[in-house]
């Protein structure tokens, strides 16, 4: 079941009567950024393609290749007579030559065609697509709403639905996922234990971490991503000076991570 935050649903009512050429829909992950693309092209049209990252291998980073991007070309190429949609989901996944090569269809719009983009750190796409797409930042559902989610979902026992929340309230395409996959959530607990460790533990702790993650570019980003979240929480009840210089080390080891960066020296640097 489909729950949108007020402000997207006023937001679908406007873009389905008047369509940019391109959107950007920005949202934290698992939030629903595919799920809302797909509702807004399906409620104006018809969706033409899809374009997605891909994994190469289970440690490294998904990603869109500017061939994935030239076959766009051809696919848009008929001038049609009703509109017709191109979703390309975690846009931010396009390296240089593939945002590039999107910028030439983005600067060449055939009126029949619509893109959308997703993206959960836009700051990564080249300031000339960002400009050239009207953008959107999908707000999270309430708690009450997040609540309801998993109870139509058939999650009853009150531990697993606070852990739930905890980890991913306001996102209700992180809980549909989670809630229809025990092994997922089983996972995840397990993960958010080893963040903890990562944030308490000593340093002996945090090197054991960090080296059963050197080979794995996924999993270390993974893991900010969870340390973060901690960290957001604590500081919403005990604000401290720790933490946020934790964190801004955190997010810039992501991005060197996310740029090629060696993996165990990015997260050395951050916090050893």
């Amino acid at each position: 079941m489909l729950r949108l935050h007020p402000d997207s649903k006023k937001f679908a009512n406007h873009y389905a009567n008047a369509l940019p050429h391109a959107l950007l829909l920005v949202g934290q992950k698992g939030s629903g950024l595919g799920t809302f693309g797909d509702y807004l092209a399906t409620n104006s049209g018809t969706i033409l393609t899809r374009v997605a990252p891909v994994q190469k291998t289970s440690t490294s980073i998904p990603v869109i290749t500017v061939e994935n991007i030239r076959a766009l070309y051809t696919d848009t190429r008929a001038h049609l007579a009703s509109p017709h949609f191109v979703i390309i989901d975690d846009a931010d996944a396009m390296n240089h030559t593939a945002q590039n090569a999107l910028l030439k269809l983005l600067e060449e719009p055939n009126e029949s065609i619509h893109f959308i983009l997703t993206s959960h750190t836009p700051d990564i796409l080249l300031p000339t697509i960002r400009s050239r797409a009207q953008r959107f930042d999908l707000p999270l559902i309430s708690e009450l709403d997040s609540r309801k989610l998993l109870t139509s979902l058939g999650v009853k026992d009150e531990l697993d639905i606070k852990r739930l929340l905890f980890v991913a309230s306001g996102l209700p395409a992180e809980l549909s996922r989670l809630a229809g996959d025990p092994k997922s959530f089983r996972e995840l607990a397990d993960a958010v234990a080893t963040a903890r460790n990562f944030i308490q533990g000593n340093t002996y702790q945090r090197l054991v971490i960090i080296q059963s993650l050197k080979d794995d570019r996924s999993g270390a980003l993974k893991l900010i991503e969870l340390v973060l979240l901690l960290l957001r929480r604590s500081l919403a009840s005990s604000p401290g000076s720790h933490s946020v210089d934790l964190m801004k080390s955190l997010i810039e080891a992501s991005e060197a991570i996310r740029a090629n960066g060696n993996i165990r020296i990015q997260l050395m640097n951050a916090v050893v």
